[in-house]
């Protein structure tokens, strides 16, 4: 008896391991649109965003995911940050069983931040912002839920950390209860590493099988 659970159980195992799905397979190419929240640790308010990404499959338990991304930021009507993506990741599906398919994720991207003073009619602060490029990596989870064979949402959660020019700015908060974006040109040309976690929710649409 003990046997045959031990054999059930092994089979159970390699078959939630090594089962094909039929979704997600090579050769698939996808054209998804996305909504993603961007997390600062810099910033009290959570950016959002939205983009488009392309998925080119190269294997069953291999995908692509090439990405774009542009995220506004509101600094406490202050002023706002503005945060463009474009990059890839390479999308790992350990297990492939059913319709729910997660996956662990790594990739790069390049990175085009701004961050823009409130002007008034009585105050310009043009000169006052500041902008610059960077690069970065990437490493997530996430999952696919295939509501048809052509057709998925995905979420997915990952941490990028960016090598570039370091945006140094203060969030004052005055007497009369509004606030000041207070932006140093100083550290624009000092190299900084920054991190942010970014969340993603996808609407995807196989559009072929090419292989």
């Amino acid at each position: 008896m003990i046997r045959i659970f031990l054999l059930v159980s092994c089979f159970w195992i390699w078959n939630i391991t090594f089962s094909q799905s039929n979704f997600s397979q090579k050769g698939n190419v996808e054209l998804g649109l996305r909504t993603t929240t961007s997390i600062f640790g810099h910033d009290p308010i959570p950016g959002l965003g939205t983009g488009g990404q392309v998925r080119v499959q190269l294997l069953d338990y291999l995908n692509t995911e090439w990405f774009a991304d542009w995220i506004t930021i509101d600094l406490n009507g202050a002023g706002t940050r503005q945060n463009a993506h474009i990059g890839w990741s390479i999308l790992f599906y350990p297990l492939k069983k059913g319709c729910f398919i997660p996956y662990v994720m790594a990739g790069h991207c390049f990175d085009y931040a701004r961050v823009v003073p409130l002007s008034t009619p009585y105050l310009d602060r043009t000169e006052d912002e500041i902008k610059r490029w960077s690069s970065a990596i990437q490493l997530g989870i996430g999952s696919h839920f295939y509501l048809t064979e052509k057709f998925n949402i995905t979420l997915s959660a990952q941490y990028m950390l960016h090598l570039g020019n370091h945006l140094e700015y203060e969030i004052i908060e005055q007497e009369n209860g509004g606030y000041y974006l207070n932006t140093h040109h100083d550290s624009n040309h000092q190299l900084g590493v920054e991190g942010h976690l970014l969340l993603t929710f996808s609407l995807n649409y196989r559009i072929g099988d090419f292989w």
